[in-house]
């Protein structure tokens, strides 16, 4: 095929024609009309370079999950450093110990890390990772117009949905709107990039089923879209479902069948390592309780389509300006019905309904590949998505209904007109993105005079191991402020290891820590928590002992055993779910055996434990451990007991520990709550504990290494194999 028949947008490419939208879509626009757009688009991505330097320029700890996501690219490249294997790693400073990256989206993490090695290390990790951010922030419109071309929408839709796609705003509600990302908003920092590789995905499948082209790069986009954001890729395996059904034929139907065969496998492959072990150890991800319902079933057709047609989904506390844009982008698919204002359309009533989640799918929502644990708040992302297509669309009409005046003033006229339109947006825009410098000035001043804080943060670096309490956000920890942040804030982004569930409740055992009684020695003593941080002021217990005093915080130590106790094994249970773990812990935990150093060993899940189960009396006296080393992912003890023993670790369970006695193996099993127990003889040991990850796990990221760089080298080889299957009969 010659190069005008690749740039004819109305070319046939194996038998399928490739159709831009819009009445003029074949024409190019001139030099006016492309200098108006680009001014058009370009002024709320200036808006946002500026109004979002703060986000770059102010050295401040996150409030929200960007605390938490810092948290593990530090650990990231600490494992790194350590020879540690960086895919997946135990990290020990939030839910009482997990390994994140065996469950978590982790090539937005792990990017930093390689950003901050190619820069030699002459750029810290925070200000890397602002970096990032900042740059996906502002750079959201390109990408935006990149893919919307790529779909074939015209020039025009696509600079006018790039100028609307960064102005969404919708009362938090966890959509692509900028409240999502920014210092006061939730700091979604894997969404961010989500946000723009689902638009890149998306343009990607849709030109390989169309074209039958570009196979590896919606390979290599597709799979960094699952290890960026397992959800978001979730949610484009459905919608390349309805990718493969629109403008499905008899005459298209077996060459698009196997070009979703061939991404579906080559995507599957590449990310195996991180969906498979995810799926065969899913039991030991914790499907939190405490999360609010509506983030698991969403809030039914009648509030969301009630958001959709008064503006709040898409202009909460504004002029509906956008909502007015997706509105004439609906009328003009319904009456134009090019392919692609029909695919923007079918995507928008596709993630509505899902969006509508279970207050009105009911029980079929139970027929979506694992809907237990599936949040249907999720799917506003894939509205959004296509609300930003349509709005493109709605602008491009309203470019058109101009078309009519003489000279290039309809150019003018018409960006002037889609200027004043967007103006509500920009403006309540501009107002947020000042709040939220005002709130990142405020606390980076209230950091610089704290001294009391850096004094308390310095001798928490310097204490023996153990855990820190600073209060949780249910109780008096939400009083103890640094500006907009709170002290338990400050511990996360120091990486002091801390029972706060606030960023977290990843593992079995993280909801038990809003059950902690801070009057009860006992709880100190069964999740090591040796340390307290507290405001003056307030009455404390008197078995905390004070061991540094600022004008404003007091640090105190309770006596604890450490990491590790003899425990007595008082009986045993089989049990078959999470929620009846919870419940069983939770039982235990106000019960006198954490005090009487009394454990259930817990067959979890059912069956799992198939090792003897006898009950044992624990340690006479006591008996004497020595904590030799304590570092992320490794533990090594010297133990001695008179006789046989269980001896319980205070970290999170999961199976991919590895402990040993003496340089011999010894199978570790499951305690109240979600410990680590071990069965240790009588004498003098040598306990030492590793976190390791499978064999497997790195035999598939090598498969999926050798997918992708065969996929990426034998690209070509994809053609003539789309070729040949057109051929066939």
């Amino acid at each position: 095929m010659n190069l005008l028949a690749r740039l004819n947008p109305f070319s046939k490419v194996h038998g399928e024609p490739f159709v831009e939208s819009g009445r003029l879509a074949g024409d190019s626009p001139g030099r006016w009309a492309t200098a108006v757009l680009l001014v058009l688009a370009l002024i709320p991505s200036a808006l946002n370079a500026i109004a979002l330097l703060p986000e770059l320029r102010l050295d401040v700890p996150s409030l929200n999950d960007d605390a938490f996501h810092y948290l593990m690219i530090q650990r990231a490249s600490e494992a790194l450093a350590n020879g540690e294997n960086p895919f997946d790693h135990w990290g020990p400073e939030l839910d009482l110990g997990f390994p994140q990256f065996f469950y978590y989206q982790h090539l937005p993490h792990l990017a930093v890390v390689l950003l901050h090695r190619l820069l030699l290390k002459q750029v810290d990790l925070f200000t890397i990772f602002n970096l990032v951010r900042y740059l996906l922030l502002i750079g959201f419109p390109l990408t935006v117009y990149w893919s919307m071309r790529q779909l074939g929408f015209s020039a025009v839709a696509g600079a006018i949905g790039a100028a609307a796609a960064t102005l969404l705003s919708s009362n938090n509600r966890s959509g692509f709107e900028y409240d999502s990302y920014v210092w006061r908003g939730f700091g979604l920092y894997t969404q961010l990039w989500a946000m723009h590789l689902f638009f890149i995905t998306l343009a990607c499948l849709h030109r390989v089923l169309t074209r039958g082209a570009g196979y590896a790069a919606a390979v290599v986009a597709g799979s960094s879209l699952v290890l960026a954001h397992l959800i978001y890729g979730y949610m484009m395996a459905l919608m390349a479902l309805v990718l493969f059904v629109n403008g499905l034929n008899r005459a298209n139907a077996r060459r698009r069948a196997a070009r979703f065969a061939v991404l579906g496998i080559l995507v599957a492959l590449t990310t195996a390592y991180f969906w498979l072990p995810f799926l065969l150890f899913k039991a030991y991800l914790n499907a939190s309780p405490y999360l609010e319902r509506w983030k698991y079933d969403s809030f039914g057709a009648r509030d969301i389509l009630t958001w959709l047609m008064n503006g709040d989904l898409l202009d909460y506390g504004r002029l509906p300006v956008l909502t007015v844009l997706l509105a004439l982008g609906i009328a003009s698919a319904l009456f134009a019905r090019t392919r692609p204002e029909r695919l923007a359309l079918v995507l928008l009533l596709f993630s509505l309904v899902l969006f509508f989640g279970r207050p009105t799918l009911g029980r079929l929502a139970d027929l979506l590949p694992m809907h237990e644990g599936l949040q249907f708040v999720r799917f506003n992302a894939g509205v959004h998505m296509a609300a930003i297509l349509l709005m493109g669309v709605g602008g491009e009409w309203v470019w058109h209904r101009l078309a009519r005046l003489p000279g290039h003033s309809h150019t003018v006229a018409a960006g002037l007109l889609l200027l004043v339109l967007m103006a509500p947006a920009l403006r309540e825009r501009w107002e947020y993105y000042a709040f939220n410098a005002q709130w990142m000035n405020r606390t980076k001043q209230a950091l610089d005079t704290d001294q009391d804080a850096r004094t308390i943060l310095a001798a928490l670096a310097e204490l023996p191991p153990g855990r820190t309490y600073a209060g949780l956000p249910s109780n008096w920890g939400r009083g103890i402020q640094v500006g907009d942040l709170h002290f338990y804030d400050l511990l996360t982004l120091h990486r002091i290891v801390t029972t706060s569930p606030q960023h977290a409740s990843f593992s079995l055992n993280a909801d038990l820590t809003w059950e902690f009684d801070d009057r009860n020695p006992a709880h100190y003593n069964l999740f090591n928590l040796k340390y307290v941080v507290a405001p003056h002021g307030l009455a404390m217990p008197p078995f905390l002992r004070r061991v540094r005093e600022t004008p404003r915080y007091i640090l105190y130590q309770a006596e604890t055993s450490g990491y590790a106790q003899f425990a007595s094994i008082s009986g045993f249970k089989d049990v078959s779910s999470q929620s009846s773990l919870l419940s069983e812990n939770r039982s235990w935990l106000v019960s006198p055996n954490p005090g009487a150093g009394r454990f259930i060993r817990y067959g979890y899940p059912s069956g799992s434990d198939g090792s003897e189960r006898s009950a044992t009396g624990g340690c006479p006296g006591g008996g004497a451990i020595s904590e030799e080393r304590i570092l992320p992912g490794q533990v090594e003890l010297r133990v001695e007991c008179s006789e046989a023993s269980a001896l319980v670790l205070k970290m999170t369970y999961h199976p991919n520990w590895r402990v040993a006695i003496d340089g011999r193996p010894q199978r570790p099993f499951m305690v109240s709550p979600s410990f680590i127990g071990i069965d240790v003889p009588a004498g003098r040991h040598q306990v030492r504990m590793e976190y390791h990850s499978p064999w497997y796990k790195t035999a598939l990221l090598l498969l999926g290494v050798c997918t992708l760089v065969a996929t990426i080298r034998f690209r070509r080889r994809f053609i003539q194999l789309d070729a040949l299957v057109s051929s066939q009969p």
